[in-house]
Order: structure tokens, then sequence, then C-alpha cells
């Protein structure tokens, strides 16, 4: 019966919420029809085309060992996106590519979530994987290019049933035309289309060609995001389905010594009560009996050795760790770093700490699964769907082909649901019961819960010349590695994490001798995760400071400093643009400081002017944040400007409001009441300024992030007249 509900499903699209959730699950696998089989289904209703690895047209390394699009009878195009939509627009981006160079209008593809294959994995990826704003980058050049295989294989079909030379046809929003007034839709040919062979030549459409790259589109997935359509995890509904309220241990570490729970089974609607040895689980009939039973179940646990840690004892272990010595991570010098050192003017020295921080995202986790003798089903967010899809078999001791995996939308992540802790703790749980469950954190367990981003102690040394430029930098880095946890494969021979030198390596200035140390410190009581815009936000904000600083010194203007170190033609484009939108020649009032910060890193250019004042109240006011930004050719500038927009804000506000504490081993920030956001009232006016380019699209989401909290130190260190080296920022205030 279930199987015959998820087929209906795929015909149900148009269900609403309310119909959804009143269905009986009609929409409960609607994402799951097997495309993965490697060939094209034999049905004559429909083709599924399977881009080639082989083509000889193919340029980029980073490729999709396979892209899918199906065409439908009622013409309509059908792609199954490995891309996680986490709110960063790439349903609509992939919509873009594969209807620009299939000839279809927008409104004709539907994007839909495909089910984990390592056919999705990009060479040179560990996994199938969203992350690094790297999705409508790494799409770019595999969808184009199947789309317009798939475009030449039409055109070939048609010409061959109208038995005249392929150069008599052309597309046009889903017809292929051909002389005497013939036209016909594309699903016309789709059965003769799979038996044609595919061609090797693919020419793409020249950019001055497009009729939508490159001009603003509205979002594909907004209409059912506000009509409540949209299906999120905490959306889906089965036979049988109960609700689990998950409850852990709040110390990392920390085990279950005995439930009292005599008051709680009593809630009406409680079903049972689960354990793990670190987790409790509340099943109940609805989420209000399990939170309500939750408030009267009382949980003994031992905290274990991090019962303890406190923040500033965190801070004590990496001062301690830092005189160890540690490893070169990152060097470009071509003699020893204090050899370099020795031969600047003027040495500066300087400490920076960065603070933990929570991702918040605006959904707390969830999970829905189903477990039976077939298989095991689930419905969530991973931003590493086949490597959560082999971690559950592995745990259940199943084949993975009965692991089956739905990645529904989810509201934010920023690095979070790169682990998948949750939905194994939810397969653990399911796995003792019959039917199927609904797991919810609430969201003060989200928060402790988090895998934070965790703290660092950047120590520096940097040499000026007589000119006072930059020329020398030590940067000993000491902190966790998260790579080591996620997997030590991906640790460089020496045990280098490579994301901490992201930002680094792309520095766009000349800096001739530029070495990162690092110590690696392990902070038992947390378990460390990647945060927005990854080891760029930190490495960016450390980098940008040091010039801001050394800029001042030398008395000269930030952005011509940054000019004098020889930064290459995108960069400079970047801040010639933003200081002229930010009138960057013109006086400020005095109680207004202006900050700048630029950065490149995934590949793209961004620059960023904020005006900050400071009242007589120490509350910080944000006037006005100008960006310019060079990502390439801007796919949907519109969703740009708001990615941009977006990232800012929240760099903005981690920077000055967001640290996230420990006490006895606990996280105290437990809500948005104690974990700052910006509110709407303080946010500033943006402007983003999209640089007109004809490289390739490069990253997008997390730019604003990466250079916010630099751009803004600047700016409030100008009122303040100091340096700033910590965040958040709103310390120096109080």
């Amino acid at each position: 019966m279930l199987l015959k509900l998820r087929l209906e499903a795929q015909k149900m699209s148009d269900i609403s919420r309310r119909a959804f959730l009143t269905r009986a699950g009609a929409l409960a696998l609607g994402f799951s029809f097997p495309l993965f089989s490697g060939k094209a289904q034999d049905s004559q209703s429909s083709l599924k085309f399977k881009n080639s690895t082989d083509d000889d047209n193919r340029k980029s390394s980073l490729e999709y060992h396979n892209a899918y699009i199906e065409i439908t009878p009622s013409n309509e195009v059908v792609f199954r996106i490995p891309d996680i939509e986490l709110g960063q627009g790439i349903y609509t981006a992939a919509a873009m590519l594969l209807a620009e160079e299939l000839e279809v209008e927008l409104s004709a593809v539907k994007v839909r979530p495909a089910l984990p294959s390592p056919e999705y994995i990009l060479k040179g990826e560990l996994t199938e994987i969203t992350w690094g704003s790297g999705s409508t980058q790494k799409d770019w050049f595999p969808l184009q290019q199947a789309a317009a295989t798939l475009r030449i294989m039409l055109i070939e079909s048609a010409a061959q049933f109208w038995r005249i030379n392929p150069d008599q046809c052309y597309t046009q929003k889903g017809q292929i035309y051909g002389p005497d007034n013939r036209q016909s839709p594309y699903s016309q040919f789709l059965v003769p289309a799979d038996k044609l062979s595919i061609p090797k030549d693919i020419i793409l459409k020249k950019k001055e060609a497009y009729s939508l790259i490159g001009k603003s589109q509205p979002r594909v997935d907004t209409p059912s995001k506000i009509n409540g359509k949209a299906i999120f995890a905490a959306d889906i509904s089965l036979p049988a389905i109960k609700t689990g309220y998950m409850i852990a241990c709040p110390v990392v570490g920390g085990k279950l010594v005995r439930i009292h729970d005599q008051q709680a089974r009593q809630v009406q609607g409680v079903v049972d009560i689960l354990s793990l040895e670190d987790m409790v689980c509340i099943i109940a009939e609805h989420f209000w009996a399990a939170s309500k039973a939750a408030k009267l179940l009382k949980i003994e646990w031992d905290f274990g050795p991090n019962g303890m840690t406190s923040t500033d004892s965190i801070y004590k272990q990496l001062i301690q760790a830092s005189d160890q010595k540690g490893i070169v991570g990152y060097s470009n010098s071509s003699v020893k770093i204090e050899t370099a050192l020795a031969a600047t003017s003027h040495v500066y020295k300087m400490t920076y700490r960065q603070p933990m921080l929570a991702h918040a995202a605006l959904e707390a986790l969830s999970c829905t699964i189903e477990i039976n003798d077939n298989h095991c089903e689930i419905w969530s967010c991973s931003q590493t769907p086949l490597r959560t899809q082999d971690r559950i078999a592995e745990l259940l001791k199943r084949d993975k082909k009965d692991i089956i995996f739905h990645n529904v939308y989810v509201g934010g992540s920023f690095g979070r649901r790169l682990d998948d802790d949750y939905i194994l703790q939810a397969v653990k749980f399911a796995q003792k019961i019959s039917y199927p469950l609904k797991c919810v954190w609430s969201r003060e367990e989200d928060f402790l819960q988090d895998h934070v981003r965790p703290p660092y102690l950047d120590q520096i040394e940097v040499g000026v010349g007589a000119d006072g430029l930059l020329t020398t930098v030590k940067h000993n880095l000491v902190g966790p590695s998260i790579m080591a946890r996620w997997d030590k494969s991906q640790l460089t021979k020496e045990g280098m994490d490579p994301d901490l030198f992201l930002g680094i390596n792309t520095i766009p200035y000349e800096i001739p001798h530029y070495q990162l140390n690092y110590t690696r410190c392990d902070i038992d009581a947390i378990i460390p995760g990647w945060w927005q815009g990854n080891g760029a936000t930190r490495n960016v904000f450390v980098i940008e400071s040091i010039i801001n600083k050394c800029a001042v010194k030398a008395k000269k203007d930030v952005i011509e400093y940054r000019k004098q170190l020889k930064v290459d033609a995108r960069a400079t484009a970047v801040m010639d643009l933003v200081a002229q939108h930010a009138q960057w020649d013109q006086p400020l009032s005095k109680d207004i400081g202006r900050g700048f910060a630029l950065a490149h890193v995934f590949n793209s250019y961004i620059a960023m002017v904020v005006e900050a004042e400071v009242t007589a109240m120490s509350v910080v006011r944000l006037h006005r944040v100008i960006v310019a930004v060079d990502c390439g050719l801007a796919v949907n500038p519109d969703q740009i400007a708001a990615q941009i927009e977006s990232s800012a804000i929240i760099g903005l506000g981690s920077a000055l409001y967001n640290e996230v504490q420990l006490e006895q081993g606990k996280i105290v920030q437990r809500n948005f009441n104690q974990y700052r956001i910006l509110h709407m009232n303080e946010a500033p006016q943006i402007e983003v300024h999209i640089i007109k380019s004809d490289e390739a699209p490069s990253g997008v989401g997390e730019l604003g992030t990466i250079v916010a909290a630099p751009a803004l130190a600047h700016a409030l260190g100008s009122i303040l007249n100091k340096q700033l080296y910590s965040l958040p920022l709103n310390k120096y205030l109080l």
C-alpha cells in the first residue's frame, strides 16, 4: 500500500500541505522514484537522458558522472538534482541552466531532489556533497552540456522523422521547428531520441544569445514555500506515525544514569519513553503531548570529565597549547619565516581570539524514519547524503540498496547538516519500534546539541618594509581540526586540515612571505563543526584586520594600501566599484566610522564597506553596507544580491553579538533570547553591485559573512581609536 501511495505521490504534486497532512501520507515518498539504474527507462512515455562521462567535448574536471534529465509526455522537463536546497536558490539556478540550453521556458523545468548516488560524486570530491558555495560552480558546465546534448538529439530525432537535414531544424520554447511550418513538441520525439547515439561535438550557446542566464528570474520554489506545498522533514505524515521528542545529555561524553518517568508516562498521548546510553526519546501521538511529558521527565546524567569545562578553561587550554611546536600548514616563502621577519623594518605582534559559534538555523533538526523488513526509509536533510546512507546501512547491518534517503527542503544549515548525528540517533530509536517515527529536536535541544564552530587563537607577527608595506606574516593558529574528526584521510601527510588555510591560500595580495603554523588542540567538551564560510570566515577576519592595521600605521588609505600590495585586476575592480558607490573619498560625520574588507575565496572576489555608529548609550547602529562582487558570470543577479545581503546580515550579527559559552560543560545559549541576532530594525541599508564578467560562475552564498567581521571591526575601531582583536565586538562596548 505504501508503494502505491509513493507512486501516486508524483501525480499529486499540486496537493496542499493541509491535504497532505490529512491524506494519510499521500506525498510521503513522492520524491523516491529510482532514477539511478544507469540506463533510460524502457517506458515509451518518457525519456531519461544520461550524460556520458566519455564525451570528448567535456572540458571541466568538475563533472557529474551522469546528469539525468527527464522529459514527460506533457513536455515538462524534470531534473533530479543532487544539490541540497538549503535556501541558497540552487533549484532556480539549475533550472535556468537547463532551460537555457534545452530551449524551454523556465516554468517548464521541474527540479526535484535526487536520491543519493555515487554517479553524482564530482571528480576530486570525497563524496556527494553540498557545501562551500559550490553548487552553481559545479553545475554550470555539466548541466549546460547535458541539456545541449539532449537538445541536439531531439533535433536529430525530429529530422529523421521528417526526413530532412538537422540543419533545417531549430528549437524554441520546447518545440522543434522545421521547414513548411512543421512544428512539434519535444515529447513527440522521445522514443526515437532514446535510440540515437550521444553526439560527441557539443556547441554551447554563446553568452550574447542567453535569454535567461544573466537576467534576474523569480525563484522556482517561492510559490510552494508561500502556499505551504513545500515539504520539509517535519511535514511528513505516514500511517500510524508517532512523534519522537529528542533529549540528549547536555554535556559531550556524558551518559544516562536513570530516568524517572512515572509522571511523564501518564500524559495523555504518550506512547513510550525509550533511551540510549546518552539520549532519551519521548514517543507520543503528537509533539505537544511529547513536549508536555518532557517537562515532567526527570533524568539523571553522569556528565563525566567534561562536566567542569567552561569557556575560560577552553581558552586556557588553547593558550597552553600555543607553547607547543606546530606544523607548517601553509607557506609561500622560500626562506625561513624568522629570517624574513628579521629583514623587515618593523614587526608588529598581535593575538586574535575567535569564539565558538552556533549554527542557529531557522528550522531546528528533524527526521522522519520508517524501518520494516524490506527497507529503511528516511526523510531529512544531509549535505552528504551518500555518506549518511552508508553510515545508516552500517548501523543497521543492511545492504545499502535497502536504505532510501530523501533530502527534502530545509530551513537553513550553515554547515550543521554536514554532520548526520541526528539522523543516526533517529535510526537507533526507530529500530526499537514497529511504526514510523518523526523525531524532532526543540529549539533548546538544537542549540544544546549543536556542533559548534570551534574557538581559535591566532598569534600573529607581521613585518613591514621601510615604506610601511606588509612583506611578511608569521601566523600561528591554535585550535581543533574539524576534518580530523570527520575524516582523517583528508588531512595532509603532515596532519594539516585543508579548511584551516582556506582564504589564506587565495590571498589577492602579493605578500612575499606568509607562513601558517598550526597547533592542533582538540577540545573534548565540544564537537567541532563547519560554520558559514568554512575556514575562510575565520582567516579573512585575521588577514584583513592585519592589513587595515598596517595601513593605519603607515598612515595610508586602506584601499590604496591594498593596491600597493599588487592586487590583481579583478580585486582592483571590486575595490574601485565599492569605493565609487560608497563615496569613499567623501568624509563622513565624525560620529560614523567606515570599515573596509576584501576577500578572494570560492573563486569569487568581494569588497565590503560598512558604515556604523556607536551611540552615547554604547549601542552600535549600522547605517550602510556597500558591496561589490565579482562572482564570474552572474546566473541570476537578483538571487546573488539576496545571498550577499542575507550572508552580510548573518556575518554582521555574529561579529557583533555571537558567542557560544560553556558552563559546567553545557552550552549556555539555548534560544534566540540568549543568542543574539540582528533585528529587522537594526538591519542596515545594503547595496550590492555585481561586476559584469565572462568568467565561469563562482561561489556566492557565504561571501557576505566572510568579509563582514573585518569590515565592521575596522569601522568600530576607527570610532574607538583602537584595534579590535577579538570577537564578538560588542565586548569592546560593555
